[in-house]
């Protein structure tokens, strides 16, 4: 028996790894990828699942965990949004240790599109080498850009987890009168921090 040709050979080699792909030559969005897009229509994988925020003040400091809650108001729900670097893993609660240092941002809008939006936003010091020793201040000027989301806007009050699979995805520049607050942070879904006003 002759050995197969070279085009026959990739042939059965495209047929090999076509059926290791899945077999189906379906045009379905595969669930990984389809779970990385959001309710606007952008991807965050990669370095979009990260949090790297660093605010440059009396020290220089990074955040590396941010997480977010939605706030429900008869006038429209938004976003309550914490990152911090120290103190616990997984959902801020009243009993977490406390951490060294937090951003907050009190009212960010929830992301509809990749629009710049602004919040009123704190930063808190427990540390107090950040701040040069007040416990926390106020944003001067705050830009929010949205890069992806996936956000259930009416899961406050359901069964935690009321949205485990939630997200934000966000860009930040923040001005402070101690300096400033820039970076990249993913926020993920917390039930303790959803609120009714």
């Amino acid at each position: 028996m002759r050995a197969p040709s070279a085009p026959m050979r990739w042939k059965a080699l495209l047929l090999v790894v076509c059926t290791a792909c899945g077999g189906s030559s379906s045009n379905a969005p595969d669930a990984a990828v389809d779970a990385a897009v959001d309710a606007f229509g952008q991807r965050c994988e990669g370095a979009c699942r990260t949090t790297i925020v660093t605010a440059a003040m009396a020290a220089t400091r990074s955040f590396d965990r941010a997480s977010y809650g939605v706030t429900a108001r008869a006038s429209g729900a938004g976003l309550h949004v914490e990152a911090h670097r120290g103190g616990g893993t997984g959902c801020p609660t009243s009993t977490s240790p406390t951490p060294d240092y937090t951003l907050v941002l009190g009212n960010v809008p929830i992301p509809m599109s990749t629009a710049p939006v602004t919040s009123p936003a704190n930063l808190l010091d427990f540390v107090g080498d950040l701040l040069g020793g007040p416990l926390g201040a106020a944003a001067t000027t705050v830009t929010v850009t949205p890069i992806a989301a996936d956000v259930c806007a009416t899961c406050v009050g359901m069964p935690a987890p009321g949205d485990p699979d939630g997200f934000v995805a966000l860009d930040l520049s923040l001005t402070f009168a101690a300096g400033t607050v820039t970076g990249h942070l993913f926020a993920t879904h917390c039930d303790s921090l959803d609120s009714q006003e």
